[in-house]
């Protein structure tokens, strides 16, 4: 595990340094008369990233000078690898799915078989995680029309 403890915080470390130097801000926006600025929330999102992610990094090198093990590994686990990135799959065809369908007809549906797929069996909880996001995202956005928000 040291190895992967590496790997990942690295990588959450390097998607926190993305989001504060690229993300936030080209994309986050000003507003002169906000009493917070926008780019506030996601700029400590980003901090608290970057500083668990060495956290853990730091984690692994200490786990591999411990037990001698090497960042980098000739056996490659392909079948972990695809095990792994089936869920990116999942979403990355429901999204394009999603292009031609409103979120709000097929977003139960996704995450519901997204539930089965990684193993729940509890009607209850598939049902509970799946359509209560929907319909309270639909009661959301009925509500932000009748507002004049959307």
């Amino acid at each position: 595990m040291p190895r992967s403890d590496f790997w990942s915080g690295l990588a959450v470390a390097a998607f926190g340094l993305l989001a504060l130097l690229w993300m936030i801000p080209n994309y986050a926006g000003s507003n002169p008369f906000a009493q917070m600025p926008p780019g506030l929330v996601p700029s400590i999102a980003a901090w608290i990233m970057i500083i668990c992610g060495v956290i853990v990094a730091l984690g692994g090198v200490i786990g591999m000078l411990r037990d001698g093990l090497l960042p980098f590994t000739r056996a490659i686990n392909w079948a972990g690898i695809g095990w792994a990135l089936w869920p990116f799959l999942y979403v990355a065809v429901a999204i394009w799915f999603m292009t031609f369908i409103k979120i709000t007809w097929f977003g139960a549906f996704l995450i519901g078989g997204m539930l089965i797929l990684l193993g729940e069996r509890r009607w209850y909880v598939i049902l509970g995680c799946s359509v209560v996001p929907v319909v309270l995202l639909y009661i959301l956005s009925v509500y932000m029309m009748r507002i004049g928000v959307v």
